[in-house]
C-alpha cells in the first residue's frame, strides 16, 4: 500500500533510476584502474600479513582479516582438530589397560590432546594406573605470542599458533607443577594454573629436555636464516640452552657443528634442499659413563638420518653414525653404553617418502659398535607404524612406551610385544586425533613435580 505522502508513480520512479544506476555502462578505462588498484590492494596486504609487526596495529589488523577463515572453520564440527588420516581400528578415547596382564604401571603421562569440552588444544596429566586425568592444563598460549617480535617466512604466530592451533608440542613437566611448551613457536615457561612466567622469542619445535644441571635443551629454528645465499624458507636449525628463568645461554648452528668437525660436505655436497638437517632430537646425557660425559648430547638430524654424539663444552662431535636407521626421532640413553633410536625406517616414495612396513626400535651398542633389534616383536606385533614423527622411551624393567604420534596412539609394551596398555587419542565418534610428543612420568624421578600439578589450586 502507497503512503499517503507519495505521489502516484514514486515506487517506479524511485525503482528505474536504481536500474539505471546498476546498468550504467562503465568505460573500460575506469575498469582497467579499479582492477590494478584491487591487485595492488591485495599484493600490499598480502606483505602486511606475511610481515605483521613492522606495522603495528594495522598488522594486527590485516593478520585478523586473514585468519576470518580459519575462525569461521573452527566453529564448524572438527573444525581445527588435526584428524588422523588413513585407515586405523575405531576404538574409544583414553587409557585401556591389558586385563590378561596383572602389570599395574606406576607411572604418569604428559599428552597433548583435545579435552574437557574445550574448543582448543590442552595438556593433559593422566595416571596409568587408572587411566585418570588427574589435571588439565590450558596455558595462555596467546598471552606468549603477544610478547614476541621476530618476522619470518616460515610462520605467523598469530595466524597459525593461537591458542586454538598450538599444539604444545613434547611439553616438560617443571618441579612446580607448570609446564614449558613449544610448536613451531616461542618456548614458554607456565604455572601449573597456565599463567606465563617467561618467553624466549624464536620458532622451537620438536623436543625440549632438562639436562643434568637444570638447564633446557631445545631445538631452535632461525626465523631468519644466518646461513648465507639460501632461499627465504631455509630451515637453519640450532641447539639452544636456556636457563630455568628464561635465559638464552647458548645457540650452537647445526651447520657451525658440522663444519667445524669437517662434517661440512654431509650436507652441502648434496642438492639444494630448504631442510637439510631437521634437527628433532637434543637429548642430554644425565650421568657420566665408558662413552660420554655428563652434559653431553646426542642430536638427531632427520634428513640426514644421522645420530651424533657432541660435547657443548668443546664443540666437538665424539661419534656419528648414519643408518641403518632412516629419517629416525628421538634418541634416548639406555645405560653407560647403549642409546635407543626411533627408527621411522623409511624409503623413497612420491612424493616425500613413507614407511618401509613398520617403524623400528635399534640399539646401538658403543661397547661393541654393533646394530641389534631387541624391540623387533614389540614393534612388529604391535603394529608400529608413524610416519614422520614418533618417539620410543625405554623403561626401567625393559618395557617401552611408544608413540605413534601420528595415528594417536601411545603404548607400553613388553620387549616380547605384550601390550600392557593402550592409549587413544580421539573423539566422541572414535576419530582419532594427531598426538605431539607424550612424556612419560616416573614417581621416583618426578614425584615432587607431579604432586605440585596436583596440588595447585587456581582461581
Amino acid at each position: 500500500m502507497l503512503s499517503p505522502n507519495l505521489a502516484p508513480g514514486a515506487t517506479a520512479r524511485s525503482e528505474s533510476r536504481i536500474e539505471r544506476l546498476l546498468f550504467r555502462p562503465v568505460p573500460l578505462w575506469v575498469l582497467i584502474l579499479l582492477t590494478l588498484i584491487g591487485v595492488a590492494v591485495t599484493i600490499e596486504f598480502g606483505a602486511i600479513v606475511l610481515k605483521p609487526a613492522p606495522m603495528g596495529s594495522v598488522g594486527d589488523a590485516a593478520v585478523a582479516i586473514a585468519a576470518i577463515p580459519h575462525t569461521l572453520g573452527t566453529l564448524l564440527p572438527g573444525g581445527g582438530i588435526d584428524y588422523v588420516e588413513g585407515d586405523y581400528r575405531r576404538q574409544p578415547a583414553g587409557l585401556w589397560r591389558n586385563p590378561a596382564q596383572p602389570f599395574v604401571d606406576p607411572g604418569y603421562m604428559l599428552v597433548t590432546t583435545y579435552g574437557s569440552g574445550r574448543p582448543r588444544p590442552v595438556v593433559q596429566l593422566v595416571r596409568l594406573s587408572d587411566g585418570r586425568v588427574m589435571r588439565d592444563f590450558a596455558p595462555d598460549v596467546d598471552a606468549a605470542n603477544a610478547r614476541s617480535t621476530f618476522t619470518s617466512d616460515l610462520i605467523i604466530l598469530k595466524r597459525d599458533r593461537d591458542a586454538t592451533r598450538n599444539l604444545m608440542m613434547h611439553p616438560l613437566l617443571m618441579p612446580d607443577g607448570g609446564l614449558i611448551i613449544h610448536d613451531s613457536s616461542p618456548l614458554a615457561r607456565f604455572d601449573a594454573c597456565g599463567k606465563l612466567m617467561w618467553m624466549v622469542d624464536g620458532i622451537f619445535h620438536h623436543s625440549v629436555e632438562r639436562g643434568p644441571d637444570g638447564n633446557l635443551w631445545a631445538v631452535y629454528r632461525y626465523p631468519k636464516a644466518r646461513e648465507p645465499r639460501v632461499g627465504p624458507k631455509f630451515n637453519d636449525e640450532a641447539v639452544a640452552e636456556i636457563s630455568p628463568d628464561g635465559r638464552m645461554l647458548r645457540l650452537d648452528r647445526i651447520a657451525d657443528i658440522l663444519e667445524r668437525n669437517h662434517m661440512g660436505g654431509l650436507w652441502r655436497g648434496r642438492p639444494y634442499n630448504d631442510d637439510p638437517f631437521h634437527l628433532n632430537d637434543v637429548q642430554p646425557v644425565l650421568a657420566s659413563g665408558r662413552y660420554w660425559q655428563r652434559g653431553d648430547l646426542f642430536l638427531s638430524l632427520r634428513n640426514l638420518s644421522m645420530v651424533m654424539l657432541y660435547r657443548p663444552s668443546t664443540g666437538k662431535v665424539l661419534w656419528w653414525r648414519s643408518g641403518p636407521w632412516s629419517f629416525e626421532h628421538d634418541v634416548s640413553v639406555i645405560d653407560d653404553h647403549r642409546i635407543t633410536i626411533f627408527d621411522n625406517h623409511w624409503r623413497v616414495a612420491f612424493p616425500e617418502g613413507e614407511v618401509d612396513g613398520l617403524n623400528r626400535v635399534p640399539v646401538y651398542d658403543f661397547a661393541t659398535d654393533q646394530v641389534s633389534f631387541p624391540y623387533a616383536a614389540a614393534t612388529t606385533r604391535n603394529a608400529i607404524r608413524t610416519h614422520a614423527q614418533g618417539r620410543a622411551t625405554p623403561l626401567p624393567n625393559g618395557d617401552l612406551m611408544l608413540e605413534e604420534t601420528e595415528r594417536g596412539r601411545v603404548i607400553r609394551t613388553s620387549a616380547d610385544g605384550i601390550l600392557r596398555w593402550r592409549y587413544i587419542a580421539a573423539d566422541g565418534a572414535m576419530r582419532r586425533l594427531q598426538l605431539r610428543w607424550s612424556r612419560y612420568l616416573d614417581p621416583t624421578t618426578d614425584g615432587p613435580a607431579i604432586q605440585a600439578a596436583m596440588k595447585a589450586r587456581c582461581t
